[in-house]
């Protein structure tokens, strides 16, 4: 069988996959208050960026936020993604009339990063202050009788790489991935995954005619250490054109199951020496009765992806 290796070769193709951030859009106040739930929330109002911020995973009652860092200065590290997921989440919260409480594990993540000059950083610490510890042993909690929710936990470190500029140790860069597991007291419409409603997501996809296309596949190129954001960008696309993305391997069984009932159960069995979401063997696969043609497989093997037609 013909193998061809997915190379990361285009700028296009590197913010589809990875997500990189554009100057933020500003959204409508009073569309954000017409919001049925968290991730229709983060959806309006991230949904008209390129964004390396995404709900990932869906159930009923649980969601995943991803915030993915690309290229951070270690000595400069904040905790400016942290912000940000409470912002939304407060902004949500205050939108049915909730009421918002730090988690001790918010608090311990935001002192733990000095954040240089942040206003919302002094904001925040403020506020942390008046409040203190104890109030919710979580990352942070809705209470509202109308749609209340915990971000229950968030996992620091999700698929790091490092790299030094120039071989200066003290110029060491990190990317990496920070995953928020949300709890929902109520039961949550599905099918709100961030990219089905970015418009940035829409103007890229539809350009290309499939993902073979989109990756620009060449010959006996590597993909390390680009497979996290080449297999996340072929759940994107797939998921866009209708499609519905499954994962095989030993966490599986090697028996395929969809890719977010999957990042569920990795999330399960990370611990703080388990960084990678993905193994070294496994089969990815793109189903889609509808479009038959964008039905795609990934295989991959250790530190090579192959893309074959079909299912």
């Amino acid at each position: 069988m013909k193998r061809t290796h997915i190379l990361l070769s285009s700028i296009m193709t590197v913010v589809f996959l990875s997500g990189c951030a554009t100057t933020p859009s500003q959204p409508n106040p009073s569309s954000l208050q017409q919001a049925t739930s968290l991730k229709e929330y983060i959806a309006l109002k991230r949904g008209g960026e390129t964004i390396n911020y995404n709900v990932i995973a869906e159930r009923e009652h649980q969601s995943i936020i991803e915030y993915r860092t690309y290229d951070e200065a270690v000595n400069v590290a904040d905790a400016r993604d942290i912000m940000e997921v409470l912002d939304d989440a407060k902004g949500y919260c205050e939108s049915i009339k909730g009421k918002s409480v730090y988690g001790d594990k918010a608090i311990q993540a935001l002192n733990a990063r000095p954040t240089l000059l942040s206003l919302d950083y002094v904001s925040y610490k403020s506020a942390i202050r008046e409040q203190g510890l104890g109030k919710y042993e979580g990352f942070y909690q809705c209470l509202s009788p109308n749609d209340g929710f915990s971000i229950v936990s968030m996992k620091d470190n999700v698929e790091l790489q490092q790299r030094a500029i120039l071989g200066n140790k003290r110029d060491l860069k990190e990317t990496y991935s920070r995953f928020y597991l949300i709890q929902h007291d109520k039961a949550q419409s599905l099918g709100l995954k961030t990219w089905l409603k970015g418009s940035k997501y829409a103007q890229i996809s539809t350009k290309y005619t499939s993902f073979e296309d989109l990756l620009d596949l060449e010959k006996n190129s590597s993909v390390f250490p680009w497979r996290y954001e080449r297999i996340t960008g072929a759940q994107k696309y797939c998921t866009y054109h209708g499609g519905e993305f499954f994962v095989s391997n030993a966490l599986t069984q090697f028996k395929p199951i969809t890719m977010d009932e999957y990042l569920f159960m990795r999330l399960e069995t990370m611990n703080p020496t388990t960084i990678n979401i993905f193994m070294n063997q496994e089969t990815f696969t793109c189903k889609n009765s509808a479009n038959p043609a964008q039905s795609f497989t990934l295989i991959h093997t250790d530190k090579q992806l192959e893309y074959k037609k079909g299912e």
